[in-house]
């Protein structure tokens, strides 16, 4: 179930996150640099499972403390948590990196963080630096798809071009209060009507399924194979 504070956060993050250019050495959206200020920190494990199953559903397992954001003076930051709920801290930097709550007054830290082989560590957790919010977008769905029909495009602002019926996609990273058995992507129509698909990140192309929910929003199952898109 898709949540406003989650929507709100990223609209957040995706201010911090248009940051000027840096020289950097790139590893798919991963990259090494340890500058905290204006910068994305997602949960290594995470990336690391997203990389080899191309599936958020799967890579969910390792989403409980998933996403860092720091703002333009590193000073505060968000801290997201299955990318369904979060809070926000105040920065000290020493030593350590201590995250403070900003909604409290107390004098000791919720959390402590260090640097170590360029990434991000709190406690057994360590985290990657990503180049983008939208690293899922950018690594599998921005660009230009064909079928037997024609093509579709996927912009990094939610909306689609190609296929006169659709306005806009939204892929599913919040599986928190949702059982199900494949990922999920919902599809909005210009006339405003939304409906959930099933897919699978092949190599060069999307395989789409029917979606049957049970429970709306709540509970629901792959349903039959129906079109695969390429990239062109």
């Amino acid at each position: 179930m898709k949540k406003l504070f989650y929507f709100c956060s990223i609209i957040s993050l995706v201010i911090i996150s248009c940051q000027k250019e840096t020289k950097t050495e790139k590893t798919s959206t991963v990259i090494i640099d340890t500058t905290l200020e204006n910068s994305v920190w997602v949960n290594t494990k995470y990336l690391q499972t997203l990389e080899k199953t191309k599936s958020p559903l799967q890579a969910s397992a390792f989403a409980d403390t998933v996403l860092i954001g720091f703002n333009e003076k590193a000073d505060t930051a968000s801290v997201t948590w299955n990318f369904h709920e979060g809070s926000q801290y105040r920065i000290q930097r020493d030593k350590k990196i201590l995250f403070f709550n900003t909604y409290e007054t107390k004098n000791t830290s919720e959390m402590e963080a260090k640097f170590e082989d360029g990434k991000l560590k709190i406690g057994t957790s360590s985290f990657s630096k990503v180049d983008t919010i939208g690293f899922i977008e950018k690594k599998y769905w921005l660009g230009k798809f064909k079928n037997k029909k024609g093509f579709i495009e996927f912009l990094s602002d939610g909306s689609v071009k190609g296929i006169d019926s659709l306005s806009s996609y939204y892929v599913w990273i919040d599986y928190v209060t949702t059982q199900t058995d494949i990922d999920l992507i919902d599809l909005k129509s210009k006339k405003e009507i939304s409906k959930t698909y099933g897919y699978k990140v092949k190599e060069n192309g999307i395989t789409f399924f029917d979606f049957i929910w049970e429970e709306e929003g709540m509970i629901g199952k792959k349903g039959k194979e129906l079109f695969t898109i390429k990239r062109k």
